[in-house]
């Protein structure tokens, strides 16, 4: 009687749950405002088994499952990526031959109006001018013809020739750990025993040299030998190198887009006011000036820079003056009339491009 009456009592109550499920799940249904059937779903929920809620669960997971699988997701498929047997790639061979850029000739009035500038400059100040503009190019190449003026062609470089001999020790593996330093004293100070001291790190002798003019090749200048020697006791060799204006002019314009000869260039845009005469005096110029005597005492002036012209566009320029002994406040002079025609004049070099 006992179990029969545990049996009845566990039945009873199995009924009493059905029944309060069944209610559970009206109430769900069948609750007809928004916010009350939400508040009342709440609670139901709430007060809902275990089990119930774990099912309602696992069938709401499946369903967002089911509608993700099917549902576009606004992106294109995904390419197929195929692999080639090929054990290496071939390259694909151009059929078009690559044809080298047609080098531009600079021509119209101003570059002739200033032709007869630098001859009238030259008779003014009874000076022998040598100037060569060139447009900006990549290292190796030139895009620009090289424009000349005056009747001297070629020249001492003296401290100019610091800039090829900076390229070739900055090719050094290692780099002088004060290279910064000497940069700073051989282009900025326009020091010749800065030039010295950076030269010294090239080796010796012949060896100097042949770095220095491998630097030169590859600007272009197939022609210019670095100089080993000297009969004159009171300057270094190199300085005495005979650099012609036009392939210095047209590393100049080659040097504005070397990004590996910038840590050099960059010195170019710092110099002291006794060397700002020449090109120094236009605005935006980078310069290296270097000054001294010919063989026979007279005075000379090198210029190497990169300025902007009067419409903007940059231009590389060699420049050597000439001047008679004891004058050379009149080549610095003449070297500050030529800048100013070259900022006016030289233009039409606008084919120049990095």
């Amino acid at each position: 009687m006992a179990d029969s009456a545990r049996h009845d009592a566990r039945r009873r109550a199995r009924e009493q749950r059905r029944r309060k499920l069944r209610h559970d799940l009206h109430g769900l249904v069948s609750s007809s405002p928004i916010a009350g059937r939400t508040r009342a779903s709440a609670g139901l929920l709430w007060r809902a088994p275990v089990w119930l809620i774990t099912l309602l669960m696992a069938v709401v997971l499946v369903g967002v499952i089911t509608f993700g699988s099917f549902r576009s997701t606004g992106r294109p498929a995904q390419p197929a990526i195929t692999v080639s047997p090929s054990a290496s790639p071939t390259p694909s061979v151009s059929q078009t031959p690559v044809v080298a850029p047609q080098t531009m000739v600079p021509t119209g009035e101003d570059l002739a109006d200033l032709q007869a500038q630098v001859a009238a400059i030259e008779n003014r100040y009874g000076v022998r001018v040598g100037l060569a503009v060139s447009g900006i190019a990549p290292v190796g190449a030139q895009l620009d013809a090289t424009w000349t003026a005056g009747s001297a062609t070629s020249g001492p470089a003296l401290g100019t020739i610091d800039l090829p001999i900076a390229l070739a020790v900055l090719n050094l593996n290692p780099v002088p750990s004060n290279i910064t330093y000497l940069l700073a004293k051989s282009i900025s100070g326009s020091s010749l025993s800065g030039d010295e001291a950076l030269y010294s790190f090239l080796g010796n002798g012949e060896e100097t040299a042949t770095r220095t003019n491998a630097v030169l090749r590859a600007y272009g200048d197939q022609n210019t030998t670095v100089a080993t020697s000297t009969a004159r006791q009171d300057v270094p060799a190199f300085s005495q190198t005979d650099w012609p204006v036009a392939p210095q002019a047209q590393m100049a314009g080659q040097l504005w887009c070397s990004s590996d000869a910038w840590y050099a260039v960059s010195r170019m845009h710092y110099f002291d006011d006794d060397h700002a005469y020449g090109f120094g005096s236009v605005v935006g110029s980078y310069l290296r000036t270097s000054d001294g005597v010919d063989d026979n005492g007279n005075p000379v002036v090198r210029q190497m820079a990169i300025i902007p012209n009067a419409n903007g566009d940059r231009i590389g320029v060699g420049l050597v003056v000439n001047g008679a002994r004891d004058k050379l406040d009149d080549v610095k002079a003449a070297a500050d009339a030529v800048a100013g025609r070259v900022y006016f004049g030289a233009v039409g070099f606008d084919g120049g491009h990095c």
